[in-house]
């Protein structure tokens, strides 16, 4: 669980300390900051080959080049894949940082995942998600230095450098910060086109 809120303030420092400063507006300023940034990346690729021994897949993407995956018992069933057949990977992630006043979320961890994946008999097709979240207090506050402390549920405490501080002004001592990771993995098989 460590790992995970030290990954969050992570988080922290690439997308919140980026967040761009907001126009100076009455009624912008005194809402708090909220930013959420996502990358999504799809692979298409042709199995060219399989060993149904080793589970050793060897795919080809649409630049002719290969590579080799061995695919866990977890993956799926090998045998409802054949040569030929289109393989679509689509990974997503997206952090999103929200800051709530005192009261406005509850300071610790938590998470949660959801696996899907076809029928026996059918073509591999699976999606895994994962969700996980953490409520950090804003413990300090130096705009002079551009540094912000955060406090975890057990009161550990993290000091980060902001790279936009004029995003400090929308906020105070003992607000929460609420950073939320998530990621999901699809992945399609389907057969191979009919030939023209």
């Amino acid at each position: 669980m460590k790992l995970i809120v030290n990954m969050m303030c992570a988080s922290l420092l690439v997308v919140l300390m980026s967040l761009p400063a907001f126009a100076a507006d009455k009624t912008a300023v005194a809402e708090k900051p909220m930013r959420q940034e996502g990358a999504l990346m799809t692979v298409e690729a042709t199995i060219e080959s399989i060993d149904k021994e080793t589970r050793q897949v060897t795919l080809k993407n649409e630049k002719g080049e290969t590579t080799s995956i061995t695919l866990d018992e977890k993956a799926g069933r090998i045998d409802d894949i054949d040569t030929g057949d289109q393989v679509v990977i689509d990974y997503l992630e997206v952090v999103t940082i929200q800051v709530f006043g005192a009261d406005g979320a509850e300071p610790g961890v938590e998470g949660e995942a959801l696996v899907a994946k076809s029928e026996a008999g059918e073509k591999p097709a699976a999606l895994a998600v994962e969700q996980v979240s953490v409520v950090l207090t804003i413990e300090a506050i130096d705009l002079e230095n551009k540094l912000v402390t955060l406090k975890n549920k057990d009161g550990e405490l993290k000091t980060v450098t902001l790279k936009y501080p004029e995003n400090l002004k929308k906020v105070k001592v003992g607000d929460h910060v609420k950073i939320t990771y998530t990621s999901a993995l699809g992945l399609s098989v389907t057969e191979k086109p009919a030939a023209k």
